[in-house]
């Protein structure tokens, strides 16, 4: 079998692939990795495992040969070092074919390196040995719908739809492929479902915006919109639980650590940020990272007792005072969030994420000037952070300083000009505002009505652009089916809001109001996506 070389990292040092070590002429090669630098206890262990492996395989054969490449493999697996451990794994597979630890594995590497059709044959493999493996089953259906065969992934799914510790996953990937058909009612059911079991996934609330918005129920979709966030689901997996117990590295903890916490397996970070404290008490990143853990599980007594361990250790440490005004935000006791995010900026004015947070709960207090200029802080240190530009611009609007929140929204568009989010805010300012020229009403009306109708925002976006262009028997008509609408949903705020429109359109005079802010402060919230 033919394999290219290929450059490891390990604990940030690039490992080259020198050359191929051919343990038996039927099996896998192993890569034999030059491991040099590494930690100490982390070196002896992986030259231990190879030198052991090397010396049991002699006389060894079958499933007992297998199981060694196998056990090896767990070994490199649990140090990141995949291109061992891949090929342990195939080796395993080949000689202890009975055995669905080594193709399940397998199968995980692929799908994690986005080899969705490698890993398909693996789980494919995993189920032929046991069809009711419930992680198989739903590992498969979510590659299959990343390869794009949701009829195969849908009824996959239904087989595991019972198993209380999946519900999250099973629910969410039944939201994507309700989604997928554009059945915006089954989507929204799904994923609530989904958040249901597993409410700290908050990067489920924005595929529920998005199902809301189509489905035209604009106030929940609002409400998901504030609380989406980067938090992902958790896939509870007691196969690679085991794994990872396996590394005796310091350092390997905090990358681990790090790497679950970013694909959201909390249950693998917290056990390895753990594992690194353990390690090393005196390491005040890993008592930081396993406070971000605890906070994204929303434990926040414990997540807030990591972080100050971590400030304990260094006083001056920044991130420590970020983590701990986000767990003071969650708890909603915004005076000592903003106090917290004030020492993080004190530490270094250009904290992308305590300008960003430290504006969010500005937003939330009222300060909507000092809350734009915290945005505007996070724009100028990242300029393609649109997120922070949009948000800018609502508190822009909030302040009524409708030219301040044009310009903003004018840079936003000119970066992202496809963002019907974007250029739906400009035209609602360009079509409100006392300066509007007939070239900006103009301008407004062809933004409009590019946008999608089945939203009702963008009905009253072109209700206003109809109005500002003179066009006013089209607009009455249009914020009349609106107001039809909102009567039916019974929200007294927003039927307020629309019978003044129509009043003014009936005036014959365009409408001066962007938004609704005086009815509902709290529209102004967090789009559905936005980085």
């Amino acid at each position: 079998m033919t394999r290219r070389p290929a450059a490891l990292r390990v604990g940030g040092l690039a490992l080259l692939l020198l050359q191929l070590s051919v343990l038996a002429s039927a099996e896998v090669p192993l890569p034999n990795l030059e491991l040099t630098g590494l930690e100490a206890g982390v070196e002896e262990r992986l030259n231990t495992a190879r030198e052991a492996l090397e010396s049991a395989l002699e006389g060894s054969e079958g499933g007992v040969r297998g199981r060694l490449y196998g056990h090896t493999g767990q070994i490199f697996h649990a140090h990141h070092i995949f291109a061992v451990a891949e090929a342990c794994y195939q080796n395993a597979a080949e000689l202890d074919p009975d055995e669905l630890l080594w193709p399940y594995l397998l199968g995980y590497i692929y799908e994690d390196t986005s080899r969705f059709s490698e890993a398909k044959a693996k789980y494919e493999r995993v189920l032929e040995l046991d069809r009711t493996h419930p992680l198989a089953i739903l590992r498969l259906a979510r590659v299959l719908i990343d390869l794009g065969d949701i009829e195969l992934a849908g009824p996959l799914l239904q087989r595991v739809v019972e198993e209380p510790e999946l519900a999250a996953p099973v629910q969410a990937a039944l939201g994507k492929i309700a989604t997928s058909v554009e059945d915006h009612a089954a989507a929204a059911q799904h994923y609530e479902a989904a958040l249901e079991a597993q409410p700290q996934a908050s990067q489920l609330h924005y595929p529920l915006t998005v199902a809301y918005r189509r489905l035209g129920e604009i106030e929940k979709a609002r409400e998901h919109a504030a609380l989406g966030g980067p938090a992902k689901l958790v896939v509870p997996d007691a196969i690679l639980n085991e794994v990872s117990s396996l590394s005796v590295s310091s350092q390997m903890f905090l990358t681990t650590g790090a790497q679950a916490l970013k694909a959201e397996r909390y249950d693998m970070a917290e056990k390895a940020f753990r594992g690194a404290i353990a390690a090393n008490p005196e390491n005040k990143r890993a008592h930081l990272n396993l406070a971000a853990v605890l906070l994204h599980e929303g434990r926040l007594d414990a997540a807030e007792a990591s972080a100050r361990e971590a400030l304990r250790l260094d006083p001056e440490f920044g991130f420590a005072f970020l983590n701990l005004g986000t767990i003071y935000q969650a708890r909603d006791q915004l005076a000592e969030a903003i106090e917290f995010f004030g020492k993080a900026l004190e530490q270094n004015p250009a904290n992308l994420k305590a300008n960003f947070r430290l504006a969010s709960v500005l937003m939330r207090t009222g300060d909507y000037e000092l809350a734009a200029k915290h945005f505007r802080t996070a724009v100028e240190i990242s300029p393609s952070f649109v997120r922070a530009r949009y948000l800018e611009s609502l508190a822009w609007i909030a302040s009524r300083r409708y030219d301040d929140a044009r310009r903003v929204l004018e840079e936003a568009v000119e970066i992202q000009p496809d963002d019907p989010e974007l250029s739906g805010a400009l035209a609602r300012l360009l079509a409100t505002s006392e300066a509007c020229s007939p070239a900006d009403a103009e301008r407004a009306l062809a933004i409009a009505a590019k946008l999608d109708r089945d939203n009702p925002e963008n009905v009253e976006t072109l209700a206003m652009a109809l109005a500002a262009s003179g066009r006013f028997d089209s607009a009455i008509s249009a914020q009349q089916a609106l107001l039809q609408a909102a009567r039916g949903q019974a929200n007294a705020d927003l039927v307020q809001h629309l019978e003044y429109s129509l009043e003014r359109y009936r005036q014959g005079l365009p409408n001066d109001r962007p938004w609704s802010v005086e009815a509902s402060p709290g529209s102004i919230q967090e789009p559905t996506s936005r980085q």
